[in-house]
């Protein structure tokens, strides 16, 4: 229900004119509140900004933080620090979370009065009316002031509900800070070893075009002695072509893997980085733990899933103030008055009234706010299932993406020593005339593509490892990515 605030309406001796004083709401002194101000003279009296930071214990409110770039190499910790402090998507859902710790303490301010104070000084001039019913032409002055209060007793429940949905609604934008948090964090994650294996990629096609530029030396060394045919020649030179073509590529990627980086840490993208990234360990840990279990802890921690239900108890308090909307209110209302006009006695009164409202007929719009509000609750929790729902394939998906990786790191290894082997041998069999260049393209092209799978597979289980975190609700930093952070 609407919350009835007492107007108190005072006639003008004299004059047959009306006026009202209007009520405003003033949590704060009044003196406080006669012109604009500054952040740092906004007290926050229901301690709001505590509740906030009370429900985001793992996180750091990047408002007034220093967020220069580091002068050394910039670790992975480091890009996932600058990012929570300088991306543009975190900064967004902290001002969200901030407007909504401000939205719950305006709901609670309905627990307190509103006093307001008005005066006013005019001057009459030409024919009027005294308070004798005379025509009168002398100029008269008038000056009043008045001071008047507001409280609400009672509502039926209107103002219990809706500080219920602002404190829920705060808890969703608190957990939605945190999902946004964690979301940034993997991406700075997949930025960050995209730079790693962009780097790895230009390396390694950089090593393979040294191999081809080798293998078309000894093609025309063979076919100056007589030994090496001109399709020989034009065969090496046409891998060798491809060769430097593929280099070119990834020396674009990397560039590109660079910018991107940059922009996830929130600096433009031509900021230069240099990194200083952790290698993969020589062994990985198996996975081990239950899927049962890690279903459970996602779906305790993870934050998007508590905002979702959050926003669905939220909208179970907006089904109580909707209801309260029909029902009755009492509020009280004071003022203190006084008037002083020329050629009248003056008046210096005070009044206290109580005032009780009682809906009657609204044109049906309570019954319709009702099943409005019953409506938003039915898609609130269908959206907390949908959540939930796509938390379980989350921890799911992420979970076998590991156990793949974790089976790539160990097959490639493998692969790129053989590869590697290959290829020389290829190489010293046609030096000597035994083996043909179709042996040592094949055996150069082999060992190029075990290097590639060798940095996805790298690649893949970096990502594949953050992504589980991130799916059982554990990114909160870099903690859970270093060397020595227990996975499943």
């Amino acid at each position: 229900m609407t919350v009835v605030q007492t107007t108190l309406i005072r006639p003008r001796r004299g004059t047959g004119l009306l006026v009202a004083a209007t009520l405003v709401s003033a949590a704060v002194p009044l003196s406080a509140t006669a012109g604009p101000m500054s952040d740092t003279f906004q007290p926050d009296v229901f301690s709001t900004e505590s509740a906030l930071h009370q429900r985001t214990p793992e996180l750091t409110d990047p408002r007034g933080r220093d967020c220069g770039l580091p002068p050394a190499a910039l670790t992975l910790a480091a890009a996932v620090e600058l990012a929570l402090c300088r991306n543009p998507s975190t900064r967004a859902a902290w001002a969200a979370a901030h407007q909504q710790a401000a939205a719950l303490g305006s709901a609670e301010s309905a627990w307190l009065p509103s006093i307001s104070a008005t005066g006013e000084e005019s001057r009459f001039y030409g024919e009027h009316v005294d308070v004798t019913g005379a025509a009168v032409s002398t100029p008269q002055n008038t000056r009043d002031a008045a001071l008047n209060l507001s409280w609400t007793l009672y509502d039926f429940g209107a103002r219990d509900g809706r500080i219920k949905s602002a404190r829920h609604l705060l808890d969703a934008a608190a957990e939605t800070a945190g999902s946004v948090s964690q979301q940034t964090i993997f991406n700075v994650v997949q930025s960050y070893y995209g730079v790693v294996a962009a780097d790895a990629a230009l390396m390694a096609a950089q090593t393979t075009e040294t191999a081809g530029a080798r293998s078309l030396e000894v093609a025309r060394s063979l076919r100056e002695g007589g030994v090496a045919t001109l399709a020989d020649v034009l065969q090496a030179e046409t891998a060798y072509d491809q060769d430097v073509l593929t280099r070119v590529q990834a020396d674009r990627a990397a560039k590109s893997a660079r910018g991107t980086l940059a922009v996830a840490i929130g600096s433009p993208a031509d900021q230069p980085l240099k990194l200083e990234a952790d290698p993969v360990p020589a062994e990985v840990p198996a996975l081990s733990a239950r899927m049962s279990d890690l279903m459970a802890e996602a779906a305790r921690q993870r934050p998007d899933l508590a905002a979702a239900r959050a926003q669905r108890d939220a909208a179970e308090a907006d089904v109580t103030v909707a209801r309260a909307a029909g029902r009755p209110s009492i509020s009280i209302g004071a003022g203190r008055d006084f008037v002083d006009t020329t050629g009248i006695p003056k008046q210096n009164y005070s009044l206290v009234g109580v005032t009780v409202t009682v809906p009657i007929f609204t044109g049906f719009n309570v019954g319709y706010g009702v099943r409005q509000a019953q409506a938003a609750l039915e898609a609130r929790k269908a959206s907390a299932e949908q959540v939930r729902l796509q938390v379980s394939l989350d921890v799911w998906n992420a979970y076998y993406a590991l156990d793949s990786a974790n089976q790539q790191l160990t097959a490639t290894a493998t692969l790129t020593k053989t590869a590697e082997n290959n290829q020389q041998v290829a190489l010293g069999r046609y030096q000597s005339g035994v083996g043909t260049i179709i042996d040592v393209l094949t055996a150069q092209t082999a060992a190029a593509n075990a290097r590639q799978l060798r940095i996805s597979a790298e690649l893949s289980w970096q990502v594949s490892r953050t992504q589980l975190a991130f799916a059982l609700g554990r990114l909160a930093g870099a903690a859970p990515l270093t060397a020595g952070a227990a996975l499943p």
